[in-house]
């Protein structure tokens, strides 16, 4: 949709297209299953780059699971995963069918845990790149 000119503009100069901002993360229909227990059933969300996103939700609704399942810290169940326009590459389990392209795609991509533990005889830093060593 063009967007009207601004004050500073030539009014006769052509109307412009806003720029369109890219899906940093977008999540389709993503299910997980534990046994039985169906704890995400058909999520879908679309965060733009430069977006800030609150996931909010009582305790036990599956907020940490999405938040795995999108970094394959836990498979899921279905759905698709799409990182800066990249499909992740999933079996029929919902495994990773490509390890490749994880490891690359976490290199864009981090979370903090809710309770998250550091060897306080290690630097913040060192506590990184440990972590990062025992992938």
């Amino acid at each position: 949709m063009p967007t009207a000119a601004s004050a500073d503009q030539d009014p006769a100069a052509p109307l412009q297209e806003p720029a369109r901002v890219k899906d940093a993360v977008r999540i389709e229909d993503l299910h997980k299953s534990f046994g039985t227990l169906e704890v995400l059933k058909g999520v879908s969300l679309t965060a733009k780059q430069g977006d800030v996103v609150a996931i909010i939700g009582g305790s036990g609704s599956g907020k940490s699971t999405m938040l795995r399942c999108i970094n394959f810290l836990e498979a899921p169940s279905g759905g698709k995963i799409i990182i800066d326009g990249e499909e992740v590459e999933m079996r029929a389990d919902g495994s990773p069918a490509n390890r490749r392209q994880i490891e690359r795609i976490r290199t864009r991509l981090a979370m903090v845990f809710q309770s998250f533990n550091l060897w306080t005889h290690l630097t913040l830093l060192e506590n990184v790149i440990e972590v990062r060593c025992m992938c």
